[in-house]
C-alpha cells in the first residue's frame, strides 16, 4: 500500500509548529484565529503565574477557558509545567510549602597539606554542616574516620595515626551560590532535590493536579503532553567554584548502605579523590545509586502520575550535548530519559554550521532514540534562533528550514518554538508550517530502520569522571575526554555515513533476544553493536556480546577493549575471550577512536550507500577540503533518516551544507522509487538505474533542502 498523496499534500496541522507562550495560555487563546490562519499546530502554554499562585481561582478558570477555546478551534496544545525554569519548584511554591525539599550538595574539601602521624591535629571545617571527616592514607588503603573528633563548636581535634595522610572533609550545604538556582534566566530561586520523591509529589500536587482538576477530560486529546524543562541536580557551579560538589539528600547514607553494604562516604571519597580500596567499583556505585534516585524520584514519579491521568510526559534535560555533564546532572541521563514518554531537546541554534557542530553530541538523535526504542515514536524540540539573536543576527528563512530538516533527519518530530517570526511574511510562515507538517506526516510512517546500536558508555564515564571546581564541573582528564570524545565522534561518523542507529544501554543488550541474525528488542532489530572507548561492562553484557558474535551479529570495539567488570571494578578475562574472534568478519577492534572506511569494517552493517558524483560536491571551506576514509568519500553534509513499513522504505535526505550536492544512493531489493517533495507536496516516479542487484537513485540537493524517497521492494 502506498503513501496517501492527499494526506501528504494537505497534512494534519497537528504536525506543524507550536509557539510557546510563557506569558500565559490566555494570551495565546486571544490570538487563536491568527495562529490558525498562519498554519500553526497549536501552542504550548501555562497558567499566568500571579503572586498568589497556586491559589488564584480566577487564573485557573481563565486558563481552562483558554485551553478549551483553542481545542474547540481544532488546535492541539501542550502544558508547560513551571514558572520560568528549571521545572520542579512551581515558582517557589514547593519549597515555600516545605523548606526540607531544598536541594543540598556535599561540598568536598581535600586539604592539600600532608599530615604525618602520630600527632595531634586541629582543623576548622567548611560550612554549613560537617557530614564526614576522613584521613586519607597517601600510601593507599581505606581512610580513617575522624568525624567524631569534632567538638561542640564544630572544630576537629584529631589524633593522626602513624603514616602520611590528607584530611578530607565533606560538608552539607544548600545548593544556591553559583549554581543554576542562582543563575537561571527566570529568577534566583531555591530548587528542589530531584532525588526527593516527596518534593516531586508536592510539585505535582501544586501544578499538575491543578490542570487535571480543570482539564483532565482533554488529557491525551486536545492536550497532548506536559513539558518539564531542564530539571537537574544543580550540584555544580556555572562559574569557577571553591570545592567540588556531589549530589546529596539526607536519605542517602541509610539507603546507600542498605543497597551496597558499605558507607557512602567511601564512595564519595573514591568519586572526588580517587583514593581508597575498590576505587572503580565505588565510583560506579555512587553514580549508579544517584541515577536511580533521580530517575525514580522526579521523572518516574511524574511519569506515573501522567500515565494514571491519560497524558504523556515530555521535556528536555540540561546540558544534553556533553557526556560527562550527564553524570553530574543526573547520575544517568539515559536512565532518566527512559522515564520520558516523549523525550526532547533544547536546540538554541539555527545556523547550519552550529547544528552540525561536531564538538557537541548530536542530541536530537540521542533523544529520539528513546522514543524509537520505547515504541512511542514521538519526540520533541524546543527550537529557536536564540544564539543568533544574542549576537544581534537575524537569520533567514532558509536556515529555519535547515533546522527543521536537521531535526527530522535525526528523529525529532514535534516542534515547539521560541522563534520570533516577525521578520517574515504570513505566507512564508504558512509555507514553513505546511512543510513541517508534510515531513511530520511522512516520517511517522512505519519505524526508523536503525540496524546499528551504539552503546551509551555509562559505567566507563562513571569510572573516569571526577567533579572539579572548574565551571560546570568540567573534567579535562585524559580518561574522561577519551570516552566522551569517542562517544561524540563515533556518533557523528555514523551520521556522516548515513547509517541509522539507536543509542542503547547495557540493559537493552542484556534483555534483547538473538534471532535471525539480529539483536531484537521490542520492534528494534540490530545487526551491529558499536562500543565507543568502553572499558567497563557488566559481566552479563560481556557474555551477551560473545553470544552476538557467535550468532553472526557485528560487534565493534573502537578505542578500547572492555577489561574491567562493573560488579567488582577488577580486571577480567573478556579481552582474552575476544582473541578467538580475530579474523571473524563480524568482529572489529581498533585502538583508534574513529571508524575506518567501509572496506575495513564489514562488521558495521550498511543498509544503503550515498556516493557523490565527484569530489567537488563534498569539498568544504575556503581551502576546499573533503573527507576520504580508506578510499570512501564521505558525504558529511548530508543527513539521512530511513523508515520501513511493510514492503516499502522511506528515505529522507537533507543537505546541511552551503553548496549544491549531487550524487546517488545505492540500495538493493528495489522495485521502483517515488520522490516526495515536502516543499510543494508533489509525489512522482523517480528515474533510477540498475547495475546487477544494485539500484542507483540520483540525488540532487541544493543547500539546506530536503527530499524524501519512497522505495518499493
Amino acid at each position: 500500500m502506498g503513501i496517501d498523496k492527499e494526506q501528504f499534500l494537505n497534512p494534519d496541522r497537528r504536525y506543524a509548529i507550536y509557539p510557546i507562550y510563557h506569558s500565559g495560555i490566555i494570551q495565546g487563546a486571544q490570538n487563536a484565529d491568527e495562529l490558525l490562519d498562519w498554519g500553526y499546530a497549536g501552542l504550548v502554554g501555562n497558567i499566568p503565574y500571579t503572586e498568589d499562585f497556586p491559589h488564584n481561582n480566577e487564573a485557573w478558570n481563565m486558563t481552562e477557558q483558554a485551553y478549551r477555546k483553542l481545542i474547540k478551534k481544532g488546535m492541539h496544545t501542550w502544558i508547560y509545567d513551571e514558572n520560568g525554569y528549571p521545572s520542579g519548584s512551581a515558582g517557589g511554591a514547593v519549597i515555600d510549602e516545605n523548606p526540607d525539599y531544598t536541594a543540598e550538595g556535599l561540598y568536598c574539601y581535600e586539604y592539600w597539606k600532608t599530615l604525618t602521624g602520630p600527632c595531634r591535629y586541629r582543623a576548622d571545617v567548611p560550612g554549613d554542616k560537617l557530614y564526614s571527616a576522613l584521613l586519607l592514607p597517601l600510601d593507599g588503603g581505606d581512610p580513617v574516620d575522624v568525624t567524631a573528633s569534632q567538638d561542640s563548636r564544630g572544630t576537629l581535634h584529631m589524633d593522626v595515626p602513624e603514616g602520611t595522610y590528607h584530611l578530607f572533609m565533606m560538608s552539607i550545604r544548600r545548593l544556591f551560590d553559583g549554581t543554576h538556582a542562582a543563575e537561571s534566566y527566570s529568577e534566583p530561586r531555591n530548587y528542589i532535590c530531584l532525588s526527593d520523591k516527596k518534593a516531586a509529589e508536592s510539585f505535582i500536587k501544586i501544578t499538575y493536579e491543578g490542570y487535571a482538576e480543570k482539564l483532565q477530560d482533554e488529557f491525551g486529546k486536545g492536550i497532548l503532553a506536559f513539558f518539564t524543562d531542564e530539571p537537574s541536580l544543580i550540584s555544580w557551579n556555572i562559574r569557577q567554584g571553591v570545592y567540588p560538589i556531589v549530589p546529596w539528600h539526607r536519605t542517602f547514607p541509610e539507603k546507600f548502605a542498605e543497597k551496597y553494604n558499605y558507607p557512602i562516604e567511601l564512595a564519595v571519597t573514591a568519586v572526588v579523590t580517587k583514593r581508597g580500596n575498590e576505587m572503580i567499583r565505588r565510583r560506579c556505585d555512587f553514580w549508579d545509586f544517584v541515577s536511580d534516585t533521580v530517575a525514580e524520584g522526579y521523572f518516574g514519579t511524574i511519569q506515573e502520575w501522567c500515565h494514571a491521568h491519560g497524558i504523556k510526559l515530555s521535556g528536555h534535560m540540561l546540558e544534553e550535548e556533553r557526556l560527562s555533564a550527564h553524570v553530574i546532572n543526573y547520575g544517568s541521563y539515559y536512565r532518566s530519559m527512559k522515564r520520558m514518554d516523549w523525550p526532547g531537546i533544547d536546540q538554541l541554534d539555527s545556523e547550519p554550521q552550529y547544528l552540525m557542530d561536531h564538538e557537541k553530541l548530536p542530541i536530537a538523535r540521542l533523544a529520539a532514540s528513546f522514543a524509537d526504542i520505547s515504541g512511542e515514536q514521538e519526540s520533541f524540540t524546543e527550537f529557536s534562533d536564540h544564539t543568533s539573536r544574542m549576537e544581534n543576527k537575524q537569520i533567514g528563512i532558509d536556515w529555519i528550514y535547515s533546522s527543521v530538516n536537521w531535526h527530522f533527519a535525526l528523529g525529532i518530530n514535534n516542534f515547539t518554538s521560541y522563534y520570533n517570526f516577525s521578520a517574515f511574511t504570513k505566507e512564508q510562515i504558512q509555507k514553513l508550517n505546511t512543510y513541517t507538517a508534510r515531513l511530520g506526516f511522512l516520517l511517522r510512517q512505519g519505524k526508523r530502520n536503525s540496524r546499528v546500536a551504539l552503546l551509551y558508555p555509562e559505567a566507563t564515564i562513571w569510572a573516569t569522571y571526577t567533579p572539579s571546581v572548574l565551571e560546570r564541573a568540567r573534567d579535562f582528564s585524559e580518561a574522561t575526554l577519551k570516552v566522551e570524545n569517542a562517544f561524540r565522534d563515533i556518533s557523528w561518523e555514523l551520521l556522516e555515513r548515513q547509517i541509522d542507529y539507536d543509542y542503547v544501554d547495557e540493559m537493552l543488550i542484556q534483555e534483547g533476544e538473538v534471532k535471525n541474525g539480529c539483536l531484537c528488542y521490542k520492534d528494534r532489530e540490530y545487526k551491529s553493536v558499536v562500543l565507543p572507548a568502553v572499558k567497563i561492562l557488566n559481566r552479563k553484557t560481556m557474555e551477551k556480546l560473545e553470544q552476538l558474535l557467535d550468532s553472526g551479529i557485528g560487534v565493534i570495539f573502537a578505542g578500547e577493549m572492555p577489561s574491567l567488570e562493573r560488579e567488582t571494578g577488577n580486571p577480567c578475562d573478556f579481552p582474552v575471550n575476544m582473541m578467538k574472534y580475530r579474523g571473524n568478519p563480524h568482529f572489529y577492534y581498533s585502538e583508534e577512536t574513529t571508524l575506518p572506511g567501509m572496506s575495513k569494517i564489514p562488521a558495521l552493517v550498511r543498509e544503503m550507500l550515498l556516493v557523490p558524483d565527484s569530489l567537488e560536491y563534498v569539498l568544504t571551506g575556503a581551502e576546499g577540503t573533503g573527507k576520504i576514509v580508506d578510499g570512501e568519500i564521505i558525504s558529511g553534509s548530508i543527513l539521512s533518516h530511513m523508515r520501513v513499513e511493510g514492503r516499502k522504505r522511506i528515505l529522507f535526505l537533507t543537505n546541511m551544507g552551503c553548496k549544491n550536492y549531487k550524487g546517488k544512493v545505492i540500495m538493493r531489493s528495489v522495485n521502483r522509487v517515488e520522490t516526495a517533495d515536502p516543499e510543494n507536496g508533489s509525489m512522482m516516479e523517480a528515474s533510477v538505474s540498475w547495475q546487477g542487484k544494485d539500484c542507483y537513485i540520483p540525488v540532487e540537493l541544493k543547500p539546506y533542502k530536503g527530499i524524501c524517497y519512497i522505495i518499493h521492494d
